[in-house]
């Protein structure tokens, strides 16, 4: 049995502007961090020459025919790696420290948790970038999951991170900004908001956004520009030590984004909103994620009053394995 870890995301400033998309002819810009919340996988052989996953769903099918997966993230995971071939069937279970639905990334450490997983059980050796790589072809590319590729970034490599993306080819730049980030953590806060209609809704979004940038659709270029620049006043503020400024940038933020697509919010996130900024004390806040429901990322000065919350932290591994009963026995 082996079990592998990979870390959800925050995105401080500039979240949907990794869309190749967009950054391919706009150029793109994302500063966050890899959160200190989890999902793990964990993989073990079984005799029946069966794939079986458990996830939200239980899944199962014959070992030469991961096709038959619903989910194509593992599906695509198990080919790459080879296992539709192998002599001994594969059980594949997955755990998340927060609710699926969360807009924090999770299909993405899902598969960076996976690709750990197997390559580690396939004896291949992987650094944190072959990673990320991997698990970019794996899940956007293979799987055909609409999306940025900030939440495989982070999820293999772990950290803070200001990320630019190049216009004109499919290359960035990237440098660490764990000391840039750290004085604003303990004024960070998550209030979840809900998942009911989370994953209908940002499959939505994620495909119109593509659809409507690939087409260069003005109102739509427009609004992620006017995302990037919000990004890159956050990172002034933390520059210069005014943190309260990246609250207020936040509500900007989310004004930003409600207009990008009807499905991003409606009534009771509305209303979520207006009782994190008017009634428990924070500055600010902005919903993580595509739209339709998740976690909101709340600014106070001293924490929030009457509202439940999680504080948040920077992990610094990124996908690693956690445990190996066979290492640990010599089996």
């Amino acid at each position: 049995m082996i079990i592998s870890r990979a870390p959800l995301r925050i995105p401080l400033g500039g979240g949907g502007t990794d869309f190749p998309s967009y950054y391919t002819e706009h150029g793109g810009y994302i500063l966050g961090f890899a959160l200190n919340r989890y999902v793990k996988v964990v993989v073990h052989s079984t005799e029946d020459r069966k794939i079986r996953l458990k996830y939200s769903k239980t899944e199962e099918c014959d070992l030469d025919r991961p096709d038959d997966l619903e989910n194509r993230v593992a599906a695509e995971a198990l080919k790459w790696f080879g296992f539709d071939n192998s002599e001994k069937g594969i059980e594949v279970v997955t755990f998340s420290d927060v609710p699926e639905c969360s807009g924090l990334g999770g299909s993405s450490a899902f598969c960076v948790a996976l690709v750990r997983a197997l390559a580690h059980k396939k004896g291949i050796k992987m650094n944190p970038y072959e990673v990320f790589a991997a698990a970019w072809e794996i899940e956007r590319k293979r799987a055909g999951e609409s999306g940025g590729m900030q939440d495989q970034f982070f999820a293999s490599l772990g950290g803070a991170w200001r990320l630019h993306l190049c216009n004109g080819k499919d290359t960035f730049d990237y440098d660490q900004v764990d000391d840039l980030v750290a004085p604003l953590l303990p004024h960070l806060h998550l209030v979840y908001a809900g998942g009911r209609n989370y994953i209908s809704h940002s499959s939505v979004i994620a495909k119109r956004q593509d659809l409507f940038t690939s087409e260069s659709d003005r109102a739509m270029v427009q609004n992620l520009g006017q995302v990037k620049a919000h990004g890159l006043e956050i990172e002034a503020a933390l520059r210069d030590g005014s943190l309260d400024t990246v609250g207020d940038v936040f509500n900007e933020h989310w004004e930003t984004k409600k207009r990008r697509d009807s499905c991003v919010s409606n009534s009771g996130v509305d209303q979520l909103h207006k009782t994190i900024c008017n009634g428990s004390g924070a500055v600010g806040a902005k919903l993580i994620g595509l739209g339709g429901g998740g976690y909101f990322l709340c600014y106070s000065k001293e924490g929030l009053d009457h509202i439940p919350a999680l504080n948040v932290g920077i992990d610094s591994r990124g996908g690693v394995v956690i445990f190996d009963d066979e290492a640990e026995t010599g089996g």
